[in-house]
């Protein structure tokens, strides 16, 4: 498999954007423990080693949904896209779930440094896309892969259900074959009762 250069590119912008709100996250701790230095808030090795671990987990949290999103796009049964997509947010609930309570239960994370940046890469995709918005630019795949990062919110299958409702909007619209669409409804079905 060969990855896209839209997820490479998407990929290392969440990466940049979190590291960037580790530093911050890991900032925060500094100020607030030398400002109130007899709080419970400790600053030490646990405060950098759980958000740095933290930020890890949300790139690969990231990164593994954009390979999905570029995997299920060449799969032409529906079914299989549904099915890769629920198998994929699963997989990566578990990996989050996994974590959290690591961060939790081991004694060398600060747990709320590890848990805080699991949310990171949400804020950053939401600013690269006011970003872009703004700018009137296009990132090539940022809907595809940056998009559907919002999934974290969402079943991941609303993009595949709204492309299927409207397939059958478009084939319920279309009348059968040897059908006339001037034909009104009512007509059809008096003709089909009559027979």
């Amino acid at each position: 498999m060969k990855l896209q250069s839209a997820v490479k590119k998407e990929t290392v912008a969440v990466a940049v954007g979190t590291g960037v709100g580790c530093l911050l996250l890991i900032a925060v701790f500094l100020i607030f423990y030398l400002i109130f230095p007899e709080s419970s808030v400790k600053f030490d090795y646990r405060v950098v080693l759980g958000a740095l671990v933290g930020g890890a987990v949300a790139v690969a949290n990231f990164f593994l949904m954009a390979v999905t999103v570029q995997n299920v796009v060449n799969v032409k049964n529906q079914d299989d896209a549904l099915r890769m997509m629920h198998a994929s947010y699963r997989n990566r609930m578990l990996m989050r779930v996994i974590w959290i309570i690591i961060a939790i239960f081991a004694p060398c994370f600060n747990y709320a440094a590890g848990i805080i940046p699991l949310f990171i890469p949400g804020f950053v995709i939401k600013i690269r896309g006011s970003m872009l918005g703004v700018t009137g630019k296009t990132a090539a795949g940022a809907e595809g892969a940056s998009g559907a990062a919002g999934e974290d919110s969402q079943e991941p299958t609303d993009h595949l259900q709204e492309t299927a409702e409207t397939s059958e909007e478009e084939s319920e619209a279309k009348p059968p074959e040897g059908m006339s669409e001037a034909k009104p409804l009512e007509d059809m079905s008096e003709a089909g009762t009559s027979d």
